[in-house]
């Protein structure tokens, strides 16, 4: 067989699967679709009183419903996924499902795209290098889903980091006003909101739990959790104390803010300082020989000319 006739049959399987890969993600829109139209139709004809009655069940993306054909891991690792994804600010019950499916479309769509191109990448490329093309490929399909997921969970906890100090002066504002923490809790999500949404989602979440019956130290360890941050522990553990102390709440959070701010103020100092340390390294390597540079060059000019 030659070369020409397997590149023509090879393009021939590729476009092939794509075509099936199509009609199959076509197959899944339209039934979805179809699934839809009905349930809307079963809820018209029987009445509003059958419609409060049956459930509403969430929209599904597409990735998630190609998930849920996928083998998943077990339980542990699923709430171990559901939680990461939580903490990254995907908080749907079909987040495990899409971020599978997302993974097994990142690892081989890439990759039948460089088999598509072989033709053109074997004229201009040797095999070495194409070899070396497919596996830094398949390396960055594997883990560019899990690079994503730790890009928003680190960019959100830093917002909430920022945010948590305004977060401090807002609840010790509504504590000493006379609203009680769970008020003032909500109170401080509802105004934190604008600048802060991902710290209001996560406090959002809490006064949920907190509405639910679940014990305010459990809940507060829950968003210290989600958000990340070992000031949010130590709130949560500060809290728990004073009130099995009987101390006063604003005074307690007064003193925690201050001593919050103090930390911060040290962190910074220590950054600063430690600044001097971290220029050596570029002094040494790019403004010394430029200095030196400058100094000589006269003098070799000098002795060139008298040479």
């Amino acid at each position: 067989m030659s070369i020409s006739t397997y590149q023509n049959a090879l393009t021939i399987s590729i476009s092939l699967l794509f075509l099936l890969i199509s009609v199959s993600l076509v197959v899944l829109a339209i039934r979805s679709a179809l699934q839809h139209n009905a349930q809307i139709e079963r809820r018209l004809a029987g009445g509003a009183g059958e419609a409060m009655d049956e459930q509403p069940q969430t929209s599904q993306t597409l990735f998630s419903k190609i998930g849920q054909h996928l083998t998943l891991p077990g339980p542990e690792d699923i709430s171990r996924i559901r939680f990461e994804l939580s903490q990254a600010g995907f908080y749907s019950a079909s987040a495990v499902q899409s971020y599978h499916a997302i993974r097994v479309t990142c690892l081989f769509i890439p990759q039948l795209l460089l088999l598509m191109l072989i033709p053109y990448l074997a004229n201009h490329m040797s095999f070495s290098a194409l070899l070396t093309l497919f596996c830094a490929s398949l390396m960055l399909s594997l883990y560019a889903p899990i690079l994503v997921v730790r890009w928003r969970t680190t960019k959100r906890r830093d917002e909430c980091r920022n945010g948590f100090p305004d977060m401090m002066d807002l609840l010790i504002a509504c504590i000493e006003a006379g609203l009680g923490m769970d008020a003032a809790l909500v109170r401080v999500g509802h105004e934190i909101g604008a600048r802060y949404p991902t710290l209001r989602i996560n406090l959002d979440i809490m006064n949920l739990e907190l509405r639910a019956g679940r014990e305010r130290n459990a809940a507060m360890i829950n968003f210290a959790k989600r958000v990340n941050l070992e000031e949010a522990r130590s709130l949560a553990v500060m809290l728990k104390q004073a009130e099995e102390m009987g101390a006063s709440v604003g005074r307690t959070l007064r003193t925690f803010a201050d001593e919050m701010r103090m930390k911060r103020m040290m962190k910074a100092e220590e950054k600063a300082m430690a600044l001097s340390a971290k220029l050596t390294v570029p002094l040494i390597l790019f403004i010394f020989p430029t200095i030196i540079c400058m100094v000589m060059l006269p003098a070799g000019i000098r002795i060139s000319q008298g040479l």
